[in-house]
């Protein structure tokens, strides 16, 4: 199983840009009057979502709801991302559209990027990795899985 993390640009076309666990692009495309359960289908075909990046604060009422469909959060930046921004992080992308879902999505993905880190270091096999990075992002408590023994004091 994948987890990923989604960026949508809603609006009369329709951007999205999924990025795995590690940050790298896997899927991305545009569509022209998507519905929220076109997009939904898009993104559960690749992987199973673990959050969505908005570019835009506050985010749109599409975004929300796709969100609410997944029951996954959304990540909004502390101010709507200038368009300046999403070409920084996107520079290599033509097309507007998904350009702005794969800034949101970065930018999602950048706000757990450290824990993400450290979980990779771990001498764990990669499922379970995984798996330990989407509670991460989901915000349970990573000891409830590692199931840590009791830390005693050093000496």
């Amino acid at each position: 199983m994948i987890y990923v993390v989604a960026g949508v640009d809603a609006g009369i076309y329709t951007g999205y840009a999924i990025l795995d666990l590690r940050g790298e692009l896997i899927a991305s495309g545009c569509m022209k009057e998507a519905s929220d359960e076109k997009i939904v289908k898009v993104i559960t075909d690749i992987g199973t979502p673990v959050l969505i990046g908005a570019d835009t604060n506050p985010p749109s009422h599409f975004v929300k709801k796709i969100a609410a469909r997944l029951n996954i959060k959304v990540c909004i930046p502390a101010e709507s991302m200038s368009k300046a921004k999403k070409r920084e992080i996107g520079d290599a992308i033509d097309d507007p559209h998904i350009r702005d879902a794969y800034a949101a999505a970065v930018k999602a993905f950048r706000r757990y990027q450290n824990r993400l880190r450290q979980i990779e270091l771990l001498p764990l096999p990669e499922s379970e990795k995984e798996e330990l990075k989407r509670m991460a992002i989901v915000g349970i408590r990573l000891s409830e899985r590692l199931r840590c023994g009791p830390k005693t004091a050093p000496g």
